[in-house]
């Protein structure tokens, strides 16, 4: 039965759902890597295994929920001379919403392919300053920043090394927010893509935000206690769009990889076996944490 709240009818399954078992998922793992897929993604480092992505990531990953931005512009002082680094910010899409506030963004991007994207997507942006740089050696002058920002990103870091660069960088009580789009598995849908992730992924959780514990993320504002909250919010996607977002993920084989005919399939057969009048619903829990270092 689906949790939605919407009064679905049962999701009748059909027989050529794929239903993966541990053997499942082992025997893809091992394909893929026959395939050359693991061993590249074992040799690209945290920036160069997004190049392949830029594109699929920018138009279909989620943007964050406006109750999260609103809950951090109510929680930092938002004066007039404020600046913001966004860290790791990928194609925009988060630096897009803060940069509304009218503030001075730093635009921090090691990936040229991501911060291409990012430079399209805020053009209108005249306060928008993109730098090549990384968490740990960010190339922003000392004493310049108000506000630290990382979405879908820290878990990339080096904890330790970034810590003592945004204190080189920081003014006097600078805050630090850490985002993440965590997706939900509540519903048939989301419980079977999780599976079917899972089953084509060579390297998930050794990669993504699920690695990190919080005690990991509060351990970094240590000995100050950040705030902590979780928004709510749904996407509903076409096939299509579910076809991008999931092309976007740097753990599971990209568009020229031998093993997509059969990965799109499978995806295809989940799709038709949950939409509801050509789409499906993605839940996710946006992840706050947001405090002075």
């Amino acid at each position: 039965m689906c949790d939605c709240n919407h009064g679905c009818l049962p999701v009748i399954f059909s027989y050529d759902l794929p239903i993966f078992t541990p053997l499942n998922i082992i025997y893809n793992q091992i394909k893929a890597i026959q395939f050359g897929i693991g061993l590249l993604m074992r040799y690209q480092d945290s920036i160069q295994r997004f190049s392949q992505r830029a594109g699929n990531y920018d138009r279909f990953r989620p943007d964050y929920p406006q109750a999260l931005l609103s809950f951090l512009h109510e929680t930092v002082p938002i004066t007039p001379g404020l600046v913001i680094a966004d860290i790791a910010a990928g194609t925009g899409i988060f630096t897009e919403q803060i940069a509304s506030w009218g503030s001075r963004v730093y635009v921090i991007e090691p990936n040229p392919y991501m911060r291409s994207m990012a430079r399209r997507r805020l053009s209108a942006c005249g306060r928008c300053v993109f730098l090549d740089g990384t968490a740990e050696a960010t190339g922003l002058p000392d004493r310049s920043v108000d506000l630290f920002v990382s979405a879908q990103a820290f878990h990339w870091f080096d904890l330790a090394k970034t810590k003592a660069e945004f204190e080189r960088t920081s003014r006097s009580s600078a805050h630090v927010a850490v985002v993440w789009n965590l997706r939900n598995t509540r519903s048939a849908f989301e419980s079977g893509y999780e599976l079917f992730i899972r089953s084509y992924a060579t390297d998930y959780l050794q990669v993504s935000q699920r690695k990190m514990d919080t005690a990991d993320v509060r351990s970094f504002f240590a000995p100050s206690v950040p705030k902590y909250r979780v928004f709510g919010h749904v996407d509903s996607l076409t096939y299509e769009q579910l076809l991008g977002r999931t092309l976007s993920y740097s753990f599971l084989p990209d568009e020229l990889s031998p093993v997509l005919p059969e990965m799109t399939a499978a995806l295809e057969a989940l799709f038709k076996a949950h939409q509801r009048e050509g789409r499906v619903r993605l839940s996710y829990k946006a992840r706050l944490f947001v405090g002075q270092i």
